[in-house]
């Protein structure tokens, strides 16, 4: 299950991500980062009106449940901003290559903080993973000087490494939000899919809410772009709400780490994207990244 899910989530993802990046030179990127948030929200609150509904009543919540939803929140857009910040000190090749280290990070922080203990196997194949990852961003560029600048370290770089961590960070905080609902809730009606639910909810506004707050303060003219570009940020916010609700079920059943591991087919979704129907043949340097990637994912998957 958590397998299906993570594979719809990277392709919605992918789908998010083509969309954001179609009026990325129009709006400012906290607007189009909001609009992931904002315009998936009406989507989220439909989806947990008709659980309640269906349910027989909205859900208790706790302070705890709403602190790391919060810290959930807060995570997820300093992690974006790290990103961003990166982006405008080193290439994006760089960035990317030192941001996805998070699949290794998801592993040590579970097994250290979070009890999540992979398999041999499983620790194999998300080191692979990673490894392929390296290799297909590595293999945008040419050159022995590529290498010497994925791995000089600068303040880019760090802010790569931090966004890196703190979307681990976040993906696990989520998970215990949830475990904490369904504590809350045991026995009951409300399982695994609905607490994921509710928590997606509660994160979103609140992502909503601090990022909205942050663009009325420095740069309010930004709302006035939002009619303008409706239709592209509605469906935005559909892409980003069904691929964070599959991201969020996902976490709640398995392995961050795995998740994130088997996540990496969005890496592989892209470049075949650009082989075979924008015939990029600049990306046939990428295809042995993508080799260990999909191998990786197996071995994962195999685990």
């Amino acid at each position: 299950m958590w397998i299906l899910l993570t594979l719809c989530a990277a392709s919605f993802q992918t789908v998010r991500n083509s969309l954001a990046r179609s009026i990325a030179f129009d709006v400012h990127p906290a607007l189009t980062t909001w609009s992931r948030f904002a315009f998936s929200l009406p989507f989220s609150g439909a989806l947990v009106l008709a659980l309640a509904f269906s349910r027989g009543g909205w859900p208790q919540g706790s302070p705890a449940f709403f602190a790391w939803c919060l810290t959930t929140a807060v995570s997820q857009l300093l992690a974006n901003v790290a990103l961003v910040s990166a982006f405008r000190r080193v290439n994006f090749a760089e960035s990317i290559v030192l941001n996805k280290l998070e699949v290794s990070i998801s592993a040590l922080l579970g097994m250290l903080f979070f009890s999540e203990h992979p398999t041999f196997v499983g620790w194999l194949g998300v080191a692979v993973c990673t490894f392929g990852v390296f290799l297909i961003n590595l293999g945008r560029e040419r050159g022995p000087a590529v290498l010497r600048r994925a791995f000089a370290f600068d303040l880019g770089s760090w802010l790569a490494l931090l966004s890196g961590l703190l979307l681990a960070l976040a993906s696990f905080f989520l998970k215990e939000a949830s475990q904490i609902f369904d504590q809350m809730h045991p026995g009951s009606q409300w399982g695994r899919m609905e607490s994921s639910t509710f928590t997606l909810f509660h994160v979103t506004w609140m992502e909503s809410a601090i990022l909205g707050a942050f663009l009325l303060l420095a740069a309010p003219s930004e709302f006035r772009r939002v009619p303008r570009y409706f239709k592209k940020m509605t469906m935005i916010g559909a892409a980003g709400f069904a691929g964070s609700f599959c991201w969020f079920w996902a976490y709640s059943i398995a392995y961050v780490a795995y998740v994130k591991a088997v996540g990496q087919i969005e890496a592989v979704n892209s470049v075949v994207i650009a082989l075979f129907i924008f015939r990029e043949r600049a990306v046939i340097g990428q295809l042995p990244g993508i080799a260990l990637v999909s191998l990786g994912i197996l071995l994962v998957i195999w685990d």
